[in-house]
């Protein structure tokens, strides 16, 4: 039922981030969208609780590009990389270790194939399929898809 919840959770924001632009004519910031993502997390914790873990990441043209971090119990920060779940704590020592801020779309596609091959290799579990996407002055893309290890064979390092 979580992702059921996660997924109409996220189109709420959708939406109302929409409704905000069509209504006034200017569009929410990342920050902005941020803030009320936050908000409306923060109210939904003492009602009926959504249990989401959101990465929101966009690009404004004063500010540039940037990511979020908010947790299910409405903590929100600003943040260079981010993971969430088990897999984090493999894709975040890497992502420490590879991460400089500039890096290229190709050197960022590299780190997280990285980070999948730990993920991979170290959870017992891990997630058949990886989708990677790209936020940036362009738009929000979908740029590759890793399939499961049995399907392409293992992912350069």
């Amino acid at each position: 039922m979580e992702c059921v919840f996660g997924v109409q959770f996220t189109e709420y924001i959708q939406k109302n981030v929409s409704l905000y632009q069509f209504r006034n004519g200017i569009p929410l910031t990342t920050a902005a969208a941020a803030n009320f993502t936050r908000g409306e997390l923060a109210t939904a914790l003492r009602k009926n609780p959504y249990s989401v873990n959101i990465l929101l990441a966009g690009y404004d043209k004063q500010s540039g590009p940037s990511l979020y971090y908010i947790d299910y119990i409405a903590t929100l920060h600003k943040v260079e990389k981010g993971a969430f779940g088990y897999g984090s704590y493999f894709s975040l020592s890497m992502m420490d270790r590879h991460y400089h801020s500039g890096m290229s779309v190709e050197e960022a596609i590299e780190l997280v194939d990285k980070c999948i091959v730990e993920i991979r290799s170290r959870l017992v579990v891990a997630p058949p399929n990886f989708v990677i996407k790209i936020v940036d002055k362009d738009g929000a893309r979908e740029v590759a898809w890793r399939q499961s290890i049995k399907d392409t064979g293992a992912l350069p390092v």
